[in-house]
């Protein structure tokens, strides 16, 4: 296939060549080799992108590369991607060629993969739910392990997990999640599950490896120059005037000598304020720098059992029921150290159990269900671990520079108590739906909603030129965040957009016989310095041309 791509996360435009089907979607597919040119904006810059991506199967085994050169705008080849300086560029360069490998498929006894991760959930979902490392691809390229082996060794026992990405571990940050599961005594079937980050801020993106976030580091590509407290593109280290209110810093973070701030006040006391003006307290931010504070680890262990009660061939029914306690470390801070830091007061130590029993499963034909009673102490969330975690592990201020971690958001409820329940079927072979929605009451109830919508093929052949129709959808959280404003004391509403706030679609219309258009766009929110919420767009928009 002949493949035109532009992807809005990136804002990269691109046209690819294909031959083959997909590797992942058919076990006896041919290989399929791609190629891509074109240019694409990356951390403000413009370059030009070459790409290769052969995707070739072997038996069970399937690998797919993601091999890319850029040209910058003077026309030279760009060292992104190809660094090899350190031991750790050079690892970081090897895994970034690779989309994923894997062996089997998710259904199997024996499946792995590394690379890309779209959709993980271990047990029945109530620590780690449709957990995902793609979100923000392809502007930034995470390579991770997924694995489930239902046998260890002939016995009853099997284990599955994930690691989000093998470069977290170059900072000592990481996702990392396992599950034991198995069947010890007849078919009553148990799971032990701990899923940990070594270090939330792992989330906030340090390109430069200097220690200052991306998004709060005014040089971002330079690990010797960081910060530009005034925005003059002086760096501080270099700037005798931090604020731009026309004096000298003098003040303790100038770095000045204790002796070359003595004699540049004797000449302000010889010639005074107005011929030499200096400065004895300058408004400096102090934005969060990794290397300058402990990681900050956060963990949960949970159990989970299940007993089949019906297991005929158009009916499954099974109880089951978990449990799961929050592990996080003791983290608070003093008002004065958490400025000092760069991290947002209120963070402490966040405590809880969650108890989700007992729950129902049912699977009728095209029918599948799931409903639990649910039962929360203290801090405790269900699914932390989902597909926005890459985005929430750590949120950036822009404004102040402050970070904030996650755990440091869990609302801060003592006791609640509800129902949650999940519905997913397939309607005549015409379409598949799937929601999910959670009421626990409290003070102001704990809500979420979760929903999914995606056409069958069977009626995308009816429909003239449609060839692929998804739609989803996800809030948590609901009424216990500020409205879109972000007015002082509101609360948003059912269905307004917060930063909880995840949806999307995914569109294919064919144009003429063989060329089809297809959208994939996806939504985030943050907030943004005035407090308004800020939606930011993740797309790619591909042009494909089959042979």
């Amino acid at each position: 296939m002949l493949t035109i791509r532009r992807t809005a996360f990136g804002l990269a435009t691109a046209i690819a060549l294909s031959v083959g089907a997909s590797a992942d979607d058919d076990p006896s597919a041919a290989a399929a080799y791609s190629g891509s040119m074109g240019t694409v904006t990356v951390d403000g810059q413009q370059l030009y992108r070459l790409s290769f991506r052969p995707d070739i199967p072997v038996g069970n085994w399937g690998l797919v590369l993601d091999v890319e050169l850029f040209l910058e705008e003077d026309g030279d080849f760009s060292e992104r991607g190809w660094e090899f300086g350190s031991s750790t560029e050079g690892i970081d360069t090897f895994l970034r060629k690779i989309y994923y490998v894997r062996y089997g498929r998710p259904d199997d006894d024996t499946y792995l993969k590394v690379g890309a991760l779209d959709d993980v959930t271990l047990g029945y979902g109530l620590i780690m739910d449709r957990y995902r490392n793609t979100l923000q691809y392809p502007g930034i390229k995470k390579t991770g392990l997924q694995f489930k082996l239902d046998s260890i060794g002939g016995s009853n026992w099997g284990a599955e997990g994930m690691i989000n990405n093998f470069q977290d571990f170059e900072e000592g940050s990481a996702l990392i999640g396992i599950r034991l599961f198995g069947r010890p005594a007849g078919k009553l079937e148990i799971g032990v599950s701990y899923v940990v980050d070594l270090d939330q801020y792992g989330g906030l993106r340090d390109g430069d490896g200097d220690g200052f976030p991306d998004a709060v580091d005014a040089f971002p590509d330079n690990a010797a120059w960081a910060l530009d407290n005034d925005g003059d593109r002086v760096q501080d280290e270099l700037d005798g005037d931090d604020d731009n209110d026309g004096k000298i810093d003098v003040d303790p973070g100038s770095g000045l000598s204790a002796g070359l701030i003595a004699d540049l006040e004797a000449l302000n006391d010889k010639h005074g304020n107005e011929k030499f003006p200096i400065d004895t307290v300058v408004n400096r931010k102090t934005p969060f720098n990794k290397s300058g504070i402990d990681r900050d680890q956060f963990a949960i262990f949970g159990l989970d059992a299940a007993y089949p009660l019906i297991e005929g061939k158009g009916l499954q029914l099974k109880l089951y029921g978990q449990l799961a306690f929050l592990l996080d470390d003791d983290d608070q801070l003093s008002p004065a150290a958490a400025n000092s830091q760069g991290v947002a007061a209120g963070n402490r130590k966040a405590e809880g159990m969650g108890v989700a029993a007992p729950g129902l499963w049912l699977g009728m034909g095209p029918l599948t269900g799931q409903i639990e009673f649910r039962h929360f102490r203290d801090d405790f969330d269900s699914g932390y671990f989902d597909n926005l975690y890459e985005v929430d592990r750590a949120r950036l201020d822009v404004a102040s520079g402050r970070a904030t971690p996650k755990d440091a958001l869990l609302r801060r409820h003592d006791t609640v108590s509800g129902v949650f329940g999940r519905l997913g079927t397939a309607i005549a072979d015409l379409l598949y739906a799937s929601a999910d929605y959670q009421y626990l009451t409290a003070a102001t109830p704990k809500q979420q909603v979760h929903a999914n919508v995606r056409l069958a093929p069977s009626l995308l052949e009816s429909i003239p030129r449609l060839a692929l129709a998804q739609a989803y959808y996800q809030k948590n959280n609901i009424g216990l965040g500020l409205n879109e404003e972000g007015d002082p004391g509101s609360e948003d509403g059912f269905f307004e957009s917060t930063e909880d706030t995840f949806y999307g679609y995914k569109l294919g219309l064919e144009m003429t016989g063989g060329v089809s258009i297809y959208w994939d766009i996806r939504y985030v929110f943050d907030r943004g310095a005035d407090l308004k919420l800020e939606r930011r767009k993740i797309a790619t928009i591909e042009t494909v041309f089959n042979f």
